[in-house]
C-alpha cells in the first residue's frame, strides 16, 4: 500500500513537471545589468515548473531545478569601450562611441546564435516560447525557426525601437526622452528639446534596426523566412523594466507591460558571512559605492581615484566598494572591496545609509524599493535623467564626474547623511513603489504564461503596429481633407466670381 501511494505521488509529480512549458531564453549583452533582469524572470519560471534553457555570457553560481544554462562567453568591454566614458562624459562622446557599442552587441549575438551547442538545441528541441532582450532584433528570427511566440524583456524604459515592435505610442509633448533628462510637465523649451531628443533616438533606433537587418538575413535567408520587419513586428509581448512611480505616467498598448523592479527579490537572500559581519558591525552605518557592471573603478583617472580614497578615508561610516581588481593602492581601513556584490540584498540591509551610484535604472529602482537615498555620479545613457528625477523628488544629490573633488563629494555625502529629509523621502517613495496589485515578478510571469497559453495572444496585437508614421497620425487623411477643402474653396470662389460677372450690369461707354 505504501509503495502504491509513493508510485501515485511520483506519477503526479512527474505529470505536473511535464505539464510545464519549454522556454528558450537568449540574453546577449556585455552588460551584466542588462542580463540580470531577463535572468530573474526565467529563473522564476523554472521555479514554477517550466523547463527553461538560458543562453547568456554569464553563468549562475547556484544550480536551479528545471533550469539549463548554455554559456557563450563574449569579450570584456570594461577596459576598452567603457574606459572612453571615463575620459569624456559628454553626450557627444557617447554619440561618437555609439557605432562601436552597437557592433559589440551585434557581433556577440551573432557569435552566440552560431555557437554549436546553441545551434544544436535550436534545431533538435521543441520550445513553446522564445524570450530575448533588446538591441539584437535579428535574434527574433529564432522564434520563426522554432515556431514559437516571442517575448522581449527590456532592461530600460520604453525606447523608440522597442515601442516600434508593438506600435506603442510615444507622445513627444508629454513623455520626456530618457536620454535628455527633461522635467515633466514640459514647457515650450523643454518640448522643443524633447523633439530633438526623440529625433536623435529615432535615428539611433533606425541605425540599430538597419544593422540588425543585415545580421538577420545572413542567418535567416529571404527565401526561407519572413521579412525582417514582419518578424520584428510579430512580438507577442514586451516587458518593460520601468514603473510609473519612478518615471512619468504614460499610455501603453496591451502587449507592453510595466514590470519595474523585476530583479528585486521580495525577501533578500543572506549576505556572505564576512560581508554580513562588516555591515552589522558598522557603528555609524555603511555607504555602498558601485558604478555598475560596466564601468570599472580601477580605470578611474588617478586624480579622481585619490578624491574617492581621501573622502572615504575621512568618513566615520564603513564603505563597501565594488572594485574590479585584486588590490587597491592606499586603501583606507574603513573600506571593504569586492569584485562582485549582491546589490539588491545589500541595499536591503537596514544598516546601509547611502548608495553612491552612477544612476543606472536597476540600481535606482533597487534603492527606491529599499528606501536608500543616493549620491549620484552620472556617466552616460539614461543615468543623467534617472538621477535628475531622483534629485527633483528630494532623495538624491548629484555630483558631475567632471566636478568630482574632495569638496564636492564630501558636501554631497554630508548633505544626504546629515539631512534626514533625504532618507524620509526615500522611505515614502519606497512605499509608493511597492504599492501594486501584483508584484513585478507575478505580473511578468502571468503575462508570459498568458502568451504561451493563447499561442502568441494575437488578440493583444495593436493594429497600429502595421501603420507607418503618416498613417498612424492620420497625416494622409488630413492631407486629403486639406486638399479637398482647398478644392472646394477654390471652386466656391470661382463660382462666386462667375455669378458676380453674370449679375453685375455692364456699363456702356459712350
Amino acid at each position: 500500500m505504501v509503495r502504491l501511494c509513493l508510485l501515485i505521488m511520483l506519477v503526479t509529480i512527474a505529470g505536473h513537471t511535464s505539464s510545464g512549458y519549454r522556454i528558450l531564453s537568449i540574453a546577449v549583452s556585455p552588460s551584466r545589468s542588462h542580463v540580470i533582469v531577463q535572468e530573474a524572470l526565467v529563473k522564476e519560471l523554472a521555479r514554477r515548473g517550466h523547463q527553461v534553457t538560458m543562453v547568456s555570457p554569464f553563468p549562475s553560481t547556484k544550480p536551479i531545478e528545471n533550469y539549463r544554462e548554455i554559456t557563450v562567453p563574449i569579450s570584456d568591454w570594461g577596459k576598452t569601450t567603457m574606459a572612453i566614458f571615463l575620459k569624456d562624459q559628454s553626450r557627444w562622446a557617447a554619440l561618437a562611441n555609439f557605432p562601436t557599442t552597437c557592433k559589440i552587441f551585434m557581433d556577440a549575438s551573432n557569435d552566440t546564435l552560431n555557437d554549436p551547442e546553441v545551434r544544436r538545441v535550436i534545431s533538435e528541441e521543441k520550445f513553446d516560447l522564445l524570450i530575448t532582450g533588446i538591441m539584437t532584433d535579428f535574434l527574433l528570427g529564432i522564434g520563426q525557426l522554432i515556431g514559437a511566440p516571442t517575448v522581449v524583456v527590456s532592461p530600460n524604459a520604453a525606447m523608440d525601437m522597442v515601442n516600434d515592435m508593438v506600435g506603442n505610442p510615444y507622445p513627444i509633448a508629454t513623455i520626456p526622452n530618457l536620454m535628455m533628462g527633461t522635467p515633466s510637465p514640459m514647457g515650450f523649451a523643454n518640448r522643443f528639446g524633447n523633439l530633438i531628443g526623440w529625433t536623435l533616438e529615432h535615428v539611433f533606433g533606425w541605425y540599430i534596426v538597419s544593422k540588425s537587418e543585415h545580421y538577420y538575413y545572413s542567418n535567416f535567408p529571404r527565401d526561407q523566412f519572413p521579412a525582417y520587419d514582419a518578424v520584428r513586428k510579430n512580438v507577442s509581448l514586451v516587458l518593460i523594466n520601468q514603473h510609473f512611480t519612478k518615471s512619468t505616467a504614460r499610455p501603453y498598448v496591451q502587449s507592453m507591460v510595466e514590470v519595474g523592479g523585476l530583479q528585486i527579490k521580495p525577501s533578500p537572500d543572506p549576505l556572505p558571512s564576512d560581508l554580513q559581519e562588516w555591515i552589522d558591525g558598522a557603528e555609524h552605518g555603511v555607504i555602498f559605492f558601485s558604478m555598475g557592471t560596466n564601468l570599472q573603478s580601477s580605470s578611474f583617472p588617478s586624480d579622481k581615484l585619490i578624491v574617492l580614497l581621501t573622502t572615504f578615508g575621512n568618513l566615520k561610516q564603513r564603505i563597501v566598494w565594488k572594485w574590479d581588481s585584486q588590490t587597491m593602492p592606499d586603501k583606507p581601513p574603513n573600506v571593504l572591496l569586492r569584485r562582485w556584490l549582491p546589490q539588491d540584498d545589500l541595499l536591503a540591509h537596514p544598516n546601509v545609509r547611502l548608495f553612491i551610484t552612477h544612476g543606472g535604472l536597476g540600481g535606482v529602482a533597487e534603492a527606491q524599493y529599499h528606501g536608500v537615498p543616493l549620491v549620484g555620479i552620472p556617466m552616460f545613457g539614461d543615468q543623467q535623467s534617472n538621477l535628475e528625477k531622483a534629485t527633483k523628488e528630494g532623495w538624491a544629490v548629484v555630483v558631475e564626474f567632471a566636478d568630482l573633488s574632495e569638496d564636492t563629494l564630501a558636501r554631497a555625502v554630508g548633505e544626504v547623511l546629515n539631512n534626514a529629509s533625504y532618507t524620509e523621502t526615500a522611505k515614502k517613495l519606497s512605499e509608493l513603489y511597492r504599492d501594486r496589485p501584483m508584484s513585478a515578478m507575478d505580473t511578468a510571469v502571468f503575462w508570459t504564461e498568458y502568451v504561451i497559453r493563447h499561442r502568441g495572444a494575437k488578440h493583444m496585437r495593436y493594429p497600429g503596429v502595421d501603420l507607418n508614421f503618416f498613417q498612424r497620425h492620420l497625416l494622409d487623411v488630413w492631407a486629403v481633407l486639406g486638399i479637398g477643402i482647398f478644392i472646394v474653396v477654390k471652386l466656391t470662389c470661382l463660382a462666386c466670381r462667375l455669378c458676380r460677372r453674370k449679375t453685375t450690369p455692364k456699363i456702356k461707354v459712350n
